[in-house]
């Protein structure tokens, strides 16, 4: 009789025990593991030493319009730092299964210094944010592990105030301070995109320091081409992340060293296509 007993009592803790572990594992199916990227499209590289954008809140928007929190604290990142296919590690955080198309930044405060150490800063006081259209859209189900990218656009986030001539700031001297900062994202499913690297060199095969390189596509579905873009290396090397899968046309331009462009540049998801540009 004890013996049975027994028995019975260690099926029932064990079955008690299979029921928990089953729960567990459908709780975790209900979520995904999201880690949030951050790169900088920047500008006017050769004279800015940091720029230190203050994250207080990130929210991502699924298609049911239902909003979910992925960080809120206070993270101050150089995104000066992150160029050319570098990326910060921003936030890592469990998400509901689903599907989501946009993302909201909260903005704190914004310092920008440059490379003989004057510093110009704008203060945001976490009242500032950017809301911006996820796509491709990010999938999170089953578990699984996604990487969300956000791109900022400092060459239209930040306006400095100076003498400047046309588009190019050609003495550090020039910049006297930020007139304005107004946010200016793109945002992507990481593992839905693809890459294009490559080298600029100018007519006499040199590099092409700090060219301008760019693609354009309609990032935020407003019927317009939105620019892409990063400035190469001082050796001339450069790379864009986070192209949706597609044909582009690669644009070079410098201030004073020629241009270039390059058609039917084909991006395919995860793979990255290498394009080296000889300027006119």
């Amino acid at each position: 009789m004890k013996t049975n007993v027994k028995r019975l009592l260690k099926l029932f803790l064990f079955l008690l025990l299979l029921g928990s572990l089953t729960t567990a594992c459908d709780k975790k199916k209900d979520e995904g593991t999201v880690a949030v990227k951050l790169t900088d499209d920047p500008f006017p590289v050769q004279f800015i030493g940091a720029v230190n954008v203050e994250i207080t809140k990130i929210e991502l928007k699924d298609t049911n319009d239902n909003y979910v929190t992925v960080f809120e604290g206070h993270k101050t990142i150089n995104v000066a730092d992150y160029t050319n296919g570098t990326t910060a590690n921003v936030t890592l955080s469990n998400v509901p299964d689903g599907t989501y198309n946009k993302a909201r930044v909260t903005i704190g405060d914004v310092s920008v210094t440059l490379t003989n150490n004057t510093t110009f800063t704008f203060n945001a006081n976490g009242s500032m944010q950017a809301e911006v259209k996820i796509g491709p859209a990010l999938e999170v189900q089953n578990g699984q592990f996604g990487n969300l990218l956000f791109d900022i656009d400092l060459a239209d986030s930040l306006e400095f105030s100076g003498n400047f001539l046309g588009d190019w700031i050609t003495d550090i001297t020039q910049i006297t301070g930020i007139a304005d900062f107004e946010p200016d994202f793109r945002a992507v499913d990481l593992d839905k995109t693809g890459s294009v690297s490559g080298t600029v060199v100018d007519v006499n095969g040199n590099p092409a320091a700090y060219a301008r390189v760019e693609v354009e596509y309609d990032y935020d579905d407003d019927g317009m081409p939105d620019s892409v873009s990063t400035h190469a290396k001082a050796d001339g090397s450069f790379k864009i992340i986070g192209l949706p899968q597609g044909t582009y046309k690669l644009k070079v331009d410098t201030e004073d060293n020629g241009e270039a462009e390059i058609d039917n540049v084909n991006v395919a998801v995860k793979q990255t296509t290498t394009v080296n540009v000889s300027l006119q």
